[in-house]
């Protein structure tokens, strides 16, 4: 890929609030790139939602990213106006600026405010998963979130969206100017190898057993709350795979009671994993969610070579929309999702088949093509402004 090139390195400020799960990768993964291509970067993030591989990733970046923790909460706070002053003196401390790149709409509007009469070339705002995309907010929850996002892409200079279901929406239900809207798919570097008999005996599964696996957040977000109901349509089907749960969560407790309720004794609860090593282990992944981005989840799945069962929503269309690597069914249907499991758990060619082409949709998702795309972003917005 031809790398994008500048008259001289950048002086970019990231900062992010929302220190988990995709959001918090991108972040880790943009940082250390945007670094090695010799720019000077410096993270602000907080340690109020922080998880096990955002701390990991802060701690590999050394010495080449000055980071710099700041307090910030996910919810309106007393302390937002001793945050946003902090903010402020770091953008002045770090200026003049040529980009600005904000994470998640908590430092969206902590990160535009303190910008204010600042010395600033490019502001980018990336939202990580629109909240009007969720269908379950409630009429006030949207229009709520929908000014506050409006509000935070007005003051920026470029919007970036992780999936094109995102753009689309922003574009057309938040009426966002689609000349400053820019999709940017998240992207990994190559898994480490590991055997399915290494991963499985790690993870004490059955080495001879269909496994259907879930990597994710137990949250509503995440729709891990339909996993029981799922595991037991498939069952009904008369398959009966141990299901293999990755991560941890608010709803793990009612989630783990349902399944009992439901009689479904195999389930492996396994906590917090590395997700991308756990599903050397599957023979099937499944994604439910309610909304989301583009999940990190699918783009290792493809790294992987993992066909994937999908409802359709966020990125999901995007990356399996052809059906070559994985299946996408109707959004809440866990119906139709039971049926597309219990098809490929049946069907051991098609599932080679998807293995093989998820392999070659792979490549599209690196990151170094993220990174590449990121600051192509950052040249468009630094020529506009």
């Amino acid at each position: 890929m031809t790398g994008v090139r500048f008259d001289r390195p950048l002086r970019i400020l990231q900062v992010i609030e929302a220190t988990l799960g995709g959001a918090g990768r991108n972040v880790i993964d943009l940082a250390e790139g945007m670094a090695a291509r010799g720019h000077q970067v410096t993270l602000v993030w907080s340690a109020e939602r922080a998880d096990g591989p955002f701390l990991a990733g802060l701690r590999q970046l050394g010495g080449r990213v000055e980071t710099v923790e700041l307090s910030m909460r996910p919810d309106l706070h007393p302390g937002d106006r001793r945050d946003l002053a902090a903010l402020r003196a770091i953008i002045a401390a770090s200026g003049p600026l040529d980009v600005l790149h904000l994470h998640g709409s908590k430092a969206g509007l902590l990160g535009l405010l303190a910008a204010r009469r600042q010395r600033i070339r490019a502001r980018v705002y990336t939202p990580h998963g629109l909240a009007t995309l969720d269908p379950d907010r409630g009429m006030i929850g949207r229009i709520t979130a929908g000014l506050r996002e409006r509000l935070l892409a007005a003051r920026a200079t470029r919007i970036i969206a992780v999936s094109e279901d995102e753009r689309v929406h922003a574009r057309e239900y938040l009426k966002i100017d689609r000349r400053r809207l820019e999709r940017v798919a998240n992207g990994i570097a190559p898994p480490e190898p590991v055997t399915r008999a290494q991963a499985r005996t790690e993870l004490g599964l059955p080495q001879e057993a269909l496994v259907v696996g879930f990597v994710g957040r137990l949250v509503a977000e995440k729709g891990a709350d339909r996993l029981p109901a799922l595991a037991e349509a498939v069952r009904q089907m008369g398959l009966d795979p141990v299901w293999a749960v990755v991560g941890d969560g608010r709803d793990a407790g009612r989630i783990r009671a349902e399944a009992k309720r439901r009689g479904i004794d195999r389930m492996a609860w396994l906590g917090v994993q590395n997700g991308a090593r756990a599903m050397a282990a599957f023979d099937l992944l499944v994604v439910p969610s309610r909304w989301q981005g583009l999940p990190y989840t699918l783009i290792e799945a493809l790294h992987r070579r993992l066909p994937t069962v999908v409802m359709d929503a966020g990125g999901a269309r995007e990356v399996h929309g052809t059906g070559q690597a994985g299946i996408v069914t109707p959004a809440g249907d866990v119906q139709a999702m039971a049926a597309a499991v219990a098809g490929l758990l049946a069907d051991e060619p098609a599932r080679r088949r998807m293995a093989e082409a998820a392999g070659g949709l792979a490549r599209e998702y690196s990151v170094e093509a993220m990174v590449e795309r990121t600051l192509g972003v950052y040249a468009r917005a630094l020529a506009q402004g």
